[in-house]
Order: C-alpha cells, then structure tokens, then sequence
C-alpha cells in the first residue's frame, strides 16, 4: 500500500485552486441573487402601483355602467349605485376602497362593508354627460372618464 504522508507542491497548489474556484463561484451566485432580488422588488412595487390604481379605476367603471342610477354623495368620495332595488355604496376612507350593498335607501351610510382595494384617495365628478373617476396611490394619480347611461 502507498503511503500519503509527504504532501508535495502541486497537491497544495490543486487544493487552493478548487477553493478558490468554489469561493468565486458562490461570490457570483451571491450577486446573482442580490441582484435578483433589487429585480424582484421594484417590479413587485410597480405591480403594486399600477394594479392598486388601474383595478380600482376599472372596478368603479364597470359598476357604474351596469347600474341603473348613480348618486354623489360626500362630496364625490362616495357613490350610491341603484340596481333593481339594490342600493350599492362605493366609498373611501380609512385607506381603502370599500363597498356594501343594503336593501333599502335608510342603511345608506359610510361605514361597514368589504374593503376592496387600498387607496390614497378616490373621488368622483358629475362633468354633465360623463364621470370622471380619480384615485391616488401611492403618490400617483390616475383618473377616467365614463358616459352616463
């Protein structure tokens, strides 16, 4: 049998070049991930700016044109839609976009109801034939405009 005990140069030498090749190669995984992960923020930030406005801005729109009556109330930062009977309340406050629907026009209030969307701010305008819908969030302000009826 042979015996190893006398290490030479060129053993020492493949030693410390597989390390180092195996430190380099975790060093650029490492900033593959880092880099990744910057990637991966932003777009989640910007998805999350676009969907929270965007959404919420079709979501209002849609529910405006399948109704068959609207009404301002509290200054535009809410809207009452009538549907067969159905009273539907579209509000802000407290950071969010929320909705409920009652019965009967006596529940009408701002308060309860399921919170939707998470906004800065909503209102809505009466501009003669159409309504014109602005929400804020994060810093950014979006706004459309719908024909009545």
């Amino acid at each position: 049998m042979k015996k190893y005990r006398n290490k030479t140069l060129s053993d020492t030498v493949s030693t410390i070049g597989s390390m180092l090749l195996f430190l380099m190669f975790a060093g650029c995984l490492l900033m593959i991930i880092a880099v990744a992960a910057g990637t991966y923020s932003r777009i989640s930030s910007n998805f999350d700016k676009t969907f929270g406005s965007s959404a919420s801005l079709r979501y209002i729109s849609n529910k405006l044109k399948s109704c068959d009556s609207a009404e301002l109330v509290g200054q535009g930062s809410g809207i009452v839609l009538r549907s067969d009977g159905i009273f539907d309340v579209i509000y802000f406050g407290d950071n969010g976009l929320y909705e409920k629907t009652v019965m009967s026009d006596t529940d009408i209030g701002f308060s309860g109801g399921d919170r939707i969307f998470e906004l800065n701010g909503m209102t809505v305008s009466d501009l003669g034939n159409l309504y014109k819908i602005t929400v804020v969030f994060n810093g950014g302000e979006n706004s459309t405009l719908i024909r009545k009826g």
